[in-house]
């Protein structure tokens, strides 16, 4: 099972982390094919608009969005802030989290994830 642990710069599923952590902050120019099939309709929706709405923001911001999430401050809580960590994100923790953020947003379609990702620009800048 995968797991979302707290490394110092976001929550990253370590697989996925040590994959790809050798490209650093350079573009990756290929990854493997997925089975597309195994998401629903409205699962691809929520994707297209969660990359539609936040791929547009650099590394460090996306970074930042992160260190204000509740999930993010509560599993790093008492940590200095360059300690790496291996602590677990809780699912019940980040489930949680968005349903508030949904409910807070009024978010009835991914289209509203827009509104989402700018008040959360809004808060870093």
């Amino acid at each position: 099972m995968k797991k979302t642990v707290r490394h110092v710069h976001g929550p990253v599923y370590r697989d996925v982390y040590n994959r790809y952590s050798s490209y650093r902050f350079d573009p990756i120019e290929s990854v493997e094919a997925f089975d597309e099939s195994v998401f629903t309709t409205a699962e691809k929706a929520i994707l297209d608009s969660v990359i539609k709405n936040f791929c547009c923001y650099s590394g460090k911001t996306l970074e930042k969005f992160t260190h204000l999430e509740k999930p993010w401050r509560h599993t790093r809580d008492g940590l200095p802030v360059d300690a790496h960590s291996n602590r677990v994100i809780p699912k019940e923790l980040i489930g949680k989290y968005f349903v508030a953020v949904k409910e807070k947003f009024n978010m009835l379609t991914p289209g509203d994830i827009e509104v989402y990702s700018k008040a959360i620009f809004e808060q870093i800048n």
